[in-house]
């Protein structure tokens, strides 16, 4: 992850640049990741010479535009499990211009904290910290304000933040999603004026809220509705074919092996749209995508969910 210090879009030659070197590149704004996939044979090769001469490249091409790499911002991060990561040896780079790189466990990405072995226990920890916070400054002015403001600045303030890239949550463990269920049961509690260890009962439903497990299959089944109709960025439809074989039209689910891929929005996103009703997934825009959904998930059980993502 590279620290860029202006904003600047990148023109096509940086991505030849990087594409020499086998590394793929993405960004928004002024922040851009470069990756690379290797194995823990390779590990010398591309951690120590490749990394280096791809740092090299992107520094002379920043410098014809006049723009400069900040060597302070630049994180380096390795993901993997966790018997790969005990194989990796190399713990950070020195670059040409005599920076020392020092390989992190966690980096933040937009927004996100994300941990070497992908489990978000970071993520979670910042999200819960900073929610109840937020609700416990809410809670202090609630008499000030009406059930619907309430309500309003709640979903504003709390479950904006719990549902932003709520599809990383995916394959999370139960133990994670129980401290993210918390979060939504304090902001219910907040808004329908309940004490700490009160039941919630009906009140979800009452306030039309998903719960946390169902709010990351909708997010994730409506990107994936999106990218079939044509409505998501081109990367993410070329994720999404359709089988030719039988009568029944059904996308392709690629074949994975590890945890990881399992995770992965090219594997769940078609396998959310395979098994969806037909009710739902042949709607004729996204609003009534969004309606049906909304409603299919609510009347949905425990066992039924489970089901459906598995």
């Amino acid at each position: 992850s590279s620290g860029i210090n202006a904003e600047w879009p990148l023109r096509p030659g940086i991505y030849g640049c990087v594409k020499a070197f086998g590394f793929n590149i993405s960004g928004y704004a002024d922040d851009h990741q470069v990756f690379k996939s290797f194995g823990t044979i390779s590990q010398g090769m591309v951690l120590v010479y490749d990394l280096d001469r791809c740092f090299q490249e992107i520094k002379r091409w920043m410098s014809r535009y006049y723009l400069q790499l900040n060597d302070s911002k630049t994180q380096i991060i390795v993901f993997g499990s966790t018997r790969v990561l005990k194989e990796i040896q190399i713990n950070g780079i020195n670059t040409s211009s005599g920076t020392t790189v020092r390989f992190i466990p966690t980096v933040k990405n937009l927004g996100i904290y994300m941990d070497s072995k992908l489990t978000l226990s970071n993520q979670v920890v910042n999200l819960k910290k900073k929610s109840f916070l937020t609700l416990r400054n809410i809670c202090k002015i609630r008499f000030l304000l009406t059930k619907e403001q309430l309500k309003v600045i709640v979903n504003s303030l709390v479950v904006s933040c719990l549902d932003y890239c709520n599809g990383l949550f995916y394959g999370l463990t139960e133990k994670l999603l129980m401290q993210l269920q918390l979060i939504q049961n304090a902001a219910a509690k907040a808004v329908t004026g309940k004490y700490k260890h009160d039941h919630l009962d009906e009140d979800l439903c009452q306030l039309h809220w998903l719960n946390v497990k169902k709010r990351i299959i909708f997010k994730i089944a409506l990107l994936a509705y999106k990218s079939v109709t044509g409505l998501a960025p081109a990367y993410l439809q070329e994720l999404f074919r359709y089988s030719h074989h039988g009568h029944t039209l059904k996308l392709i689910i690629p074949e994975v092996k590890s945890k990881y891929g399992q995770r992965s929005f090219s594997v769940i996103g078609p396998r959310l749209l395979n098994r969806l009703p037909t009710s739902v997934t042949c709607s004729i825009n996204v609003d009534t995508f969004k309606t049906a959904l909304k409603t299919y998930l609510f009347n949905l059980s425990i066992n039924d969910l489970n089901k459906l993502v598995k």
